[in-house]
C-alpha cells in the first residue's frame, strides 16, 4: 500500500524570515537582561512554537532522580499549548529518563524527529490526560557539549524539516547560557547567604568566605561578559551582512519598482512588467540572503559534525554563491577542538573566504586543514590565486592609527586568544595565504 504523499511546506517568505531574526534578537536581549528565569524560558518556548507553527510543546531540565534509583529524571519548567488538569501536573512534571522516543533527545544528546510519535517503534505510551502526539522534534540543551535537558515540540500540521532544526538548536543554546547564569547566580545567593550567617558565628572565617564568594562572582562575570561580547561579535556581523547583501537588494527593488511606476504613467506598459518581474526576482534574492543569514546565526553542522564537516559546508557554499572554484584539503587525523575554538576556526574561514570573493579577484581558493598530532597543533590555511597585496603596507596603516583592513585584525584576535600563531603570506599580483596555527586538546 503506497504511502499518502504529505506535501512540503513553503520556504519562509522574506516576512517570515525577518520574524525569525527579530524573535532571536529579542530573546537575545532576554538572556542577556537576567530576567526571571521562567519568563525566559516562556518567551523562548512561546516564539519556538509560534516559528515552527506547532501546537504544543515544553521545555525540560535533567535532574538527579530522587528517589535513589540512580535513574535521572526530566522535571518540565515551561510548558505551552496544553493545560492539564492540576492532578495532571503534579503527578506528570516529572518524568524519569527511560528509553522512549522523547527521552533520546537526552539520553542519546541528539535531536530528534519523527512525522508520527503514535506509530514511532519506540513509543512507550503516555498517561491519561495527555493530548495526542502526531509530528515531533525534540532538540537537546547542552552545556560544555554535555546535554542539561532539551526543547520538546508537536503537532505541526505537517513534518517537521532541517530548517526547523536548524533554528530550534539555536534557541537551545541561548537557553542553555541562560540556565546555566541562573545556576551560577543561585550559587552566589547561596553562598551569600551562608556568608552572612558565618559572620554571626566565626568572624575569624569571614576573610576565607569572602575569598569563595569573590571567585563565584569572578566566574559569573567571565560568563556575563563572554555572552555579551559573542552576542555584541554575532551582531555586528549580522548588521554587515544585511548592508551589504539585503540593503542593497531591497534599495534594487525599490528602484525597479520606481522605474515601473513613471513607464506606467508614460503608457510604457510592456516596460513596466519587465520591471515588475526583475523586483520580484531581487524580493527573491531578499528572501535567500534573510534565510543564510539564519542558518549563520548557528551553524548546526559545526556542533554535530565537527570542524572538518563545517569547513567543507562552507567552501561549497563560497563555490555556489561566488563562483569560484574552492577545494579542502584534509591532513592527520582529525579530532574534536572545544566549541569555542571550532567556532573561532570556522568565523575565520568564513571571513578569509569573503574576503577572497570581494576583494581579491581569484579564480581558484584552497582551504587547508593539517591536524599535526606530533606538533600537538592545528594549522588551518586559505590561500587564492588574485591579485595578492603587500603585507607590509597592511600592518605601516594600522600601525599608524588606521585599521588593519579586509577584517585581518579580527582574524588575528580569534587565533590568539586561542593562543595560536597567526601569519599572513601575500605580495601583488601572487595571490594571498593566510595561516593560523592553534594546539590542539
Amino acid at each position: 500500500m503506497t504511502s499518502p504523499v504529505v506535501p512540503r511546506p513553503a520556504p519562509p517568505s522574506a516576512p517570515e524570515a525577518r520574524d525569525e531574526l527579530d524573535a532571536l534578537t529579542d530573546l537575545v536581549r532576554e538572556v542577556s537582561s537576567q530576567r526571571n528565569v521562567e519568563d525566559t524560558l516562556d518567551v523562548a518556548l512561546r516564539q519556538c512554537l509560534s516559528l515552527t507553527a506547532s501546537e504544543f510543546g515544553f521545555i525540560g531540565l535533567i535532574r538527579a532522580s530522587q528517589h535513589g534509583d540512580g535513574v535521572g529524571e526530566l522535571e518540565i519548567v515551561a510548558i505551552h499549548g496544553f493545560h492539564p488538569a492540576p492532578h495532571f501536573f503534579a503527578e506528570h512534571r516529572v518524568i524519569p529518563l527511560k528509553p522512549n522516543i522523547f527521552n533520546t533527545v537526552v539520553l542519546e544528546n541528539r535531536p530528534v524527529r519523527t512525522a508520527d510519535a503514535a506509530a514511532d517503534p519506540h513509543r512507550v505510551g503516555q498517561p491519561s490526560g495527555h493530548p495526542p502526539v502526531g509530528a515531533f522534534m525534540g532538540v537537546p540543551l547542552r552545556l560544555d557539549g554535555a546535554p542539561i535537558g532539551m526543547i520538546g515540540l508537536a503537532n505541526r500540521a505537517v513534518p517537521y524539516e532541517d530548517d526547523h532544526e536548524r533554528l530550534v538548536l539555536t534557541y537551545a543554546s541561548l537557553i542553555s547560557v541562560l540556565v546555566h547564569n541562573a545556576q551560577l547566580y543561585e550559587q552566589l545567593q547561596q553562598t551569600n547567604t551562608w556568608l552572612e550567617r558565618l559572620v554571626t558565628e566565626r568572624t575569624s572565617e569571614l576573610a576565607q568566605a569572602r575569598d569563595a564568594l569573590a571567585e563565584k562572582a569572578s566566574r559569573l562575570q567571565v560568563v556575563l561578559t563572554d555572552t555579551v561580547d559573542t552576542q555584541e561579535t554575532e551582531r555586528r556581523r549580522i548588521a554587515a551582512d544585511l548592508h551589504d547583501g539585503v540593503n542593497q537588494l531591497i534599495v534594487g527593488a525599490l528602484l525597479e519598482l520606481t522605474s515601473s511606476r513613471h513607464r506606467v504613467e508614460a503608457g510604457q506598459h510592456d516596460a513596466a512588467l519587465g520591471s515588475l518581474d526583475s523586483a520580484r526576482a531581487i524580493l527573491s534574492d531578499v528572501e535567500t540572503e534573510l534565510r543564510r543569514v539564519v542558518h549563520d546565526l548557528h551553524p548546526p553542522v559545526l556542533e554535530g559534525l565537527g570542524l572538518t564537516a563545517g569547513i567543507r559546508e562552507v567552501a561549497d557554499r563560497f563555490a555556489a554563491f561566488s563562483g569560484i572554484d574552492c577545494t579542502v584539503e584534509v591532513t592527520g587525523r582529525p579530532v574534536r577542538l572545544g566549541a569555542g575554538a571550532e567556532t573561532s576556526l570556522y568565523r575565520l574561514v568564513q571571513e578569509a573566504l569573503k574576503n577572497v570573493a570581494v576583494h581579491s579577484g581569484a579564480r581558484n581558493a584552497l582551504v587547508r586543514l593539517a591536524f599535526e598530532a606530533d606538533e600537538g597543533c592545528l594549522t588551518v590555511s586559505v590561500s587564492d590565486d588574485g591579485t595578492g597585496f603587500d603585507p607590509a603596507d597592511a600592518e605601516r596603516t594600522a600601525g599608524a592609527g588606521g585599521r588593519l583592513h579586509l577584517g585581518l585584525g579580527s582574524m588575528r584576535r580569534r587565533v590568539e586568544t586561542l593562543e595560536g600563531r597567526w601569519g599572513i603570506e601575500s605580495t601583488p599580483g601572487g595571490g594571498t595565504t593566510i595561516r593560523a596555527c592553534v594546539p590542539l586538546p
